[in-house]
């Protein structure tokens, strides 16, 4: 996509799932954009490694860990649930 540039925990830098690792990919994609609007050469895409590629080939999906439920943190977020929502969600989940 074109003037597409991505930033995050997960972007590719040494911080992987981290707020470092957030902070970083933020600075990172920050100088891409800079560069792009200053008319300067950007270091262009970070290639795959052979041996990523070979070791995710393998590979197969996982069942996500983690918290089950169809609470919001179940998918990231927070929220403050009332005592009696909470036991009657409880009790439906068994």
């Amino acid at each position: 996509i074109r003037n597409f540039t991505l930033a995050g925990d997960w972007t590719s830098q040494k911080f992987l799932g981290s707020m470092e690792g957030a902070i970083l990919g933020g600075k990172l994609a920050a100088e891409v954009v800079c560069d792009r609007a200053a008319g300067r050469p950007t270091r262009g895409v970070k290639p795959v490694e052979a041996h990523v590629e070979a070791a995710a080939a393998g590979s197969s999906p996982k069942e996500a860990m983690g918290i089950r439920g169809r609470h919001a943190i179940a998918f990231g977020g927070g929220a403050v649930v009332d005592p009696g929502r909470r036991q009657a969600e409880e009790e439906e989940e068994g």
